[in-house]
């Protein structure tokens, strides 16, 4: 008899699993439906797709729920209904949070982080992301939590979610800081304590030799150990130093962006009134040059705005960088010229679009005077963090009037027909955004030479 009960009690658990599984199956195909659906603007099947889901799973299964919900929080996003949305993304976390599954609850905290941070919320994105890395690290030890940052990093890379993986990234620093200061603290405490502990065995055993020879001896594991404390202390301080260095550059740039922008304000009527009359005359190749120029000043402003934000670098071969860049060159340059590359068999670490981008320019700046003969594009790595482009224009060279201010925005009124001075300016941003800098070669005789210093 009791065989029989046990027997009957395990065919009715795998019929229940079975019947589970069949369901989620059905609910998945219906998603997929759904989403073929909207691939073809059926948008009213779609959501009635939705409805037969909710209706065939019922009262329960609250994980099953959640799938049905992210479909339609899907929808909503993509017909651009942002209170429906937001009501499906509450729903989503009420089913996940009953669900009670970790898979569930972390899918609906990086899909409630991106909506917050796409919608302005970067505050409630960043708490999401905080809640998914705790519920990972917790029970763990510091070499745990260490592995568990960096392997939630790479993940977020490898899906290209830039904020998430930034947002971790600043947590990891954060993180690793506080355990660096407190590890400190913790040994200059025990220095203090072992100090103070030798002290009064010297007080107390002043008399004896063998207590004066093991006094010395403490001292000098003291001293040791103060002395691993000072040098602690120095490389913090030679840190910050390097730091506080690095905002100086950075105010100064500041500083001398803010001069140039107020005397372009103070100079606007200057600069743009010629073209103003001009259009007023119908010349609509002033038109052209004025929103160009337009252009150009809200593209140097957004990387003025973000020159702190350093570009993501990779390994890169500048040999197949160098060839793609003079390909793109050739496409702008509007006169044949020749181009010659030398960068054979070296790779560096760098950000491929940037650098295209700023060598393309640098190129096509050099193109635009009929004084230069031929252009030549060099990579040289000067040690295993430090590598420089040298872009050289044989012919033509910029008059020695010029060059102070060349990389400068603003720095004076100009022809926009024939060139708004933008360029350069744009292209320095670029090259600090890049960890590096950009420069004339002021040796260079036979022409003009750049040159764009890269630190990895």
């Amino acid at each position: 008899m009791r065989k029989l009960i046990l027997l009957l009690m395990l065919s009715c658990g795998a019929l229940s699993l079975h019947a589970q599984g069949s369901l989620k199956k059905q609910v998945e195909d219906g998603i997929k439906t759904s989403i073929r659906l909207t691939e073809d603007h059926e948008w009213h099947e779609a959501f009635a797709t939705c409805r037969a889901l909710d209706a065939t799973i019922g009262k329960g299964n609250p994980d099953l729920h959640y799938l049905v919900s992210k479909e339609r929080f899907r929808m909503y996003s993509r017909i651009n209904k942002p209170n429906d949305a937001r009501s499906q993304m509450q729903l989503m976390e009420n089913y996940a949070r009953q669900s009670g599954k970790s898979d569930v609850i972390e899918d609906m905290l990086i899909a409630k982080g991106a909506y917050s941070a796409k919608t302005g919320n970067v505050a409630l994105a960043q708490k999401c992301y905080r809640e998914v890395f705790d519920r990972r690290a917790k029970g763990k030890d510091d070499a745990g939590i260490d592995k568990c940052f960096q392997s939630m990093v790479a993940e977020a890379k490898g899906k290209d979610n830039a904020l998430m993986a930034s947002m971790l990234e600043k947590m990891y620093t954060q993180w690793k800081d506080s355990i660096a200061s407190d590890k400190a603290a913790a040994e200059l405490k025990a220095v203090k304590a072992q100090y103070a502990e030798a002290q009064e065995e010297i007080d107390s055993k002043a008399t004896k030799i063998a207590v004066q020879w093991g006094f010395i001896i403490v001292l000098i594991v003291i001293a040791v150990a103060l002395g691993l404390a000072l040098a602690f202390f120095v490389m913090l301080k030679f840190k910050n130093m390097l730091k506080i260095k690095k905002l100086k550059d950075s105010l100064e740039i500041a500083n001398n962006n803010n001069d140039r922008k107020s005397l372009f304000i103070n100079n606007i009527g200057e600069q743009i009134n010629p073209s103003l009359d001009a259009i007023a005359r119908g010349d609509k190749q002033q038109v052209v040059a004025l929103q160009n120029f337009m252009q150009h000043i809200k593209d140097y402003m957004i990387l003025e705005n973000s020159r702190e934000e350093l570009y993501e670098q990779e390994d890169l071969s500048m040999e197949h960088l160098c060839k793609d860049v003079v390909e793109m060159a050739k496409e702008t340059i509007k006169r044949d010229i020749p181009i010659k590359i030398d960068a054979h068999g070296i790779t560096f670490p760098s950000n491929e679009e940037a650098v295209k981008q700023l060598l393309v320019c640098l190129i096509a700046e050099l193109a635009k005077s009929k004084d230069t003969e031929r252009i030549s594009l060099e990579f040289k790595k000067r040690n295993p963090h430090t590598g420089n482009f040298i872009v050289t224009g044989i012919g033509f060279k910029i008059p020695e009037d010029k060059r102070e201010n060349i990389f400068q925005a603003f720095a004076e009124v100009k022809d926009l027909t024939v060139d708004d001075g933008m360029q350069l300016p744009t292209c320095a941003l670029m090259a600090y955004k890049l960890n590096g800098i950009l420069r004339l070669d002021e040796d260079f005789a036979q022409g003009t030479r750049f040159v764009v210093e890269l630190h990895c």
